[in-house]
């Protein structure tokens, strides 16, 4: 597998959890990474690692010893989860190997990678030349700099076009395959298979989860836990959260684990509101400490305002009988069914998320019904073990494909 850098975010932990869940089915796995440090909050144990080169791929020695690493390693199948590096792209074909990719954001098809030109923007459009119509082209200045950017359009649009001629591209959700089919990717190229939860195994082995929760219904005899886990950036909706529980009548606690540039906005927010002393911000726990809030949490609120392609954050809730409250946007409609595994907002907006909030704490919803239909949708769907067996399956087919082009090649060169 290969991942342009390991650091923050969801991205780093799936691959890591899907590398360890293949070695334990009996494939031999690496992850290539860009190399330079790895953050010791990973959980990297029984992953072997390869570290390319941490000066980057724009010179041609350390592109090619970076190739060489991954030539050394003879790999049967590679499977690019983030990359836009296009000289390394350009140059894995000469790996002589079939490439997937695993589409997890919009890195490689939009300028902005979130698909929001503004605030509130949800961008339906292609990739393409109509973007500098859309002032697209303007970007973040240099670190230090004052002058914003120009972005690279003919290189995106070429790094577009090297994964349309991979094997296979996988998504995790079916907001994220209408993505990929309206940026000109084949249809039979395009396979769904649905994220899993690093918790599955500990929650789905867990007798009794209902004694999870405490005692006394939530909101009338005890307050309303809610639970926030993600990164402090604008896209996340940390702030917005924030913003809709000032006007949320009732008895509520929030616990916020996150970290990140705007967590500082957060805190202050809740303090301008006079609500900071019913929300508990933790910038970090261990992947143990983490599961024992999930399961005790009433509602898990995941309030991204924009296009997520399919946040891990909630599925992990919903594994351990605690139902989601979320925008209906990106990927996240996949499994936050309203009002049968969880509720979602009526409006993108702070008011539409307190009036999804106001109707779980005056007790409209049986959350613990919703919790205990979340983690049978979790147990049916995204599944560990189905994850990795439909991967498996493609990385069959894929490596089958390849020997039959090349048995017709050389036939045709005979």
């Amino acid at each position: 597998m290969l991942v342009e850098t390991l650091s923050i975010g969801g991205l780093p932990n799936y691959v890591l959890e899907l590398a360890r869940a293949l070695s334990e089915c009996g494939d031999q796995v690496a992850l290539a990474h860009g190399g330079g440090v790895v953050p010791e909050y990973l959980d990297c144990r029984g992953v072997e690692l390869l570290a390319l080169s941490p000066r980057g791929f724009e010179h041609p020695y350390d592109l090619q010893q970076s190739l060489q690493v991954m030539r050394n390693w003879r790999a049967d199948v590679l499977h690019v989860h983030l990359c836009s590096v296009l000289p390394l792209l350009q140059a894995l074909p000469s790996l002589g190997i079939p490439l997937l990719r695993s589409f997890h954001d919009y890195t490689s098809m939009c300028l902005r990678r979130g698909r929001r030109r503004f605030p509130g923007d949800r961008c339906a459009r292609a990739l393409g030349w109509s973007c500098i119509t859309q002032g697209c082209l303007i970007g973040a200045p240099k670190p230090g700099g004052r002058v914003p950017g120009l972005q690279n359009l003919p290189a995106k649009l070429a790094e577009r076009g090297l994964y349309q001629a991979f094997s296979a591209a996988v998504v995790g959700s079916q907001h994220m395959r209408r993505v990929l089919l309206v940026n000109g990717f084949a249809n039979e190229r395009v396979q769904v298979v649905p994220y899993f939860s690093r918790f599955d195994q500990q929650a789905q082995g867990q007798v009794a989860m209902l004694e999870a929760k405490a005692a006394g219904i939530a909101g009338r005899e005890r307050p309303l836990q809610l639970l926030f886990t993600g990164q402090a950036v604008k896209g996340k909706g940390l702030e917005v959260l924030v913003k809709a529980l000032a006007h949320v009548r009732g008895d509520w606690r929030l616990t916020a684990i996150s970290s990140g540039l705007r967590l500082p906005v957060a805190r202050a927010l809740a303090e301008r509101y006079g609500i900071a002393g019913r929300i508990e911000f933790i910038e970090w726990l261990p992947q143990q400490a983490l599961a024992g809030y999930y399961r005790a949490a009433d509602l898990f609120v995941l309030p991204s305002i924009w296009d997520d392609p399919g946040p891990l954050v909630g599925i992990e809730a919903m594994s351990f009988e605690t139902p989601v409250l979320a925008f209906a946007v990106g990927g996240i409609t996949d499994y936050v069914l309203d009002g049968k595994t969880g509720l979602q907002a009526a409006t993108v907006s702070a008011a539409g998320l307190a009036q999804g909030l106001q109707r779980a704490l005056d007790g409209h919803v049986d959350l613990l019904a919703l919790g205990r239909a979340a983690r049978a949708l979790v147990a049916q769907q995204h599944g560990r073990s189905q994850h990795i067996g439909r991967l498996q399956r493609l990385y069959r087919d894929v490596l089958m494909g390849h020997a039959q082009a090349a048995s017709v090649l050389v036939e045709a060169c005979k």
